[in-house]
């Protein structure tokens, strides 16, 4: 008998604590009146397409907000590393979104002119849409042979490509800089770093792995050495010299 009781104790309790939580569900005193988002990253603005999915959040009850599934929808956009949703009761929610470290983004152009973009972070470089990496503007940019591009994709991060990676994150600071490419499908360790300066009528190929006090030396001496018309002057940058073709 004390057995039955206790199961029709637990029952009770049970749907007691459901007409409670139901309830609770159609008062005006929890519909979500805040929602806080908060972005670490290369962007720290709320993407449009994000915003489509958080602003219906506000007005809504707060308990009938699957705050794992909004998490899952929000880590699925380009790029985003974590994204943790918490309530705060009654009518609040924050929301942080955190991004890959990006280094860089990318791109290669195929034989049919089709545009792939890229993200660069670590030793890993992701496939993105067009507007998502477009919205990343504050980021360098480095043209990648396509073939390249697919092997990175397929094989990950070689020596050369990660050694491209810090100089060109680095160029991001000089201005004179109009183009960056980079090629590796001829085997070499450092492959070739082509850094197109329109404004010196110049381009110019890093041909092997050289340090950015040493880059940045020769982007002094090819800017030192300009001068106004004629055709474009090109220069090969090698460990331990700077050649000017003729």
């Amino acid at each position: 008998m004390k057995t039955l009781e206790r199961i029709l104790l637990v029952l009770v309790i049970a749907l007691i604590l459901a007409g409670a939580y139901v309830a609770l569900r159609y008062i005006d005193f929890f519909n979500i009146e805040e929602v806080d988002v908060s972005v670490s990253g290369p962007v720290t603005n709320v993407s449009i397409d994000m915003q489509r999915i958080i602003k219906p959040l506000k007005g809504r009850n707060i308990f009938d907000v699957n705050l794992n599934s909004l998490e899952k929808t929000l880590s699925a956009f380009d790029g985003v590393k974590t994204v943790k949703a918490k309530r705060y009761y009654p009518n609040r929610i924050i929301i942080q979104i955190d991004y890959n470290d990006i280094s860089l983004r990318a791109y290669s152009i195929d034989n049919n002119d089709v545009i792939n973009y890229y993200f660069i972070h670590e030793d890993i470089m992701d496939e993105v849409s067009a507007e998502t990496w477009e919205s990343f503007d504050k980021l360098s940019i480095v043209e990648l042979n396509p073939a390249y591009a697919q092997m990175m994709m397929k094989w990950g991060a070689d020596n050369g490509f990660r050694d491209m990676v810090n100089l060109a994150e680095h160029l991001s600071i000089n201005n004179l800089i109009t183009s960056i490419k980079y090629d590796n499908n001829n085997g070499s360790d450092f492959g070739r770093l082509a850094i197109e300066l329109s404004s010196l009528n110049s381009v110019l190929y890093v041909r092997e792995l050289v340090s950015s006090t040493r880059l940045d030396e020769a982007l002094e001496m090819v800017s030192g050495q300009f001068s106004a018309g004629g055709a474009v002057v090109v220069y090969d940058l090698y460990a331990n010299t700077l050649v000017k073709r003729t």
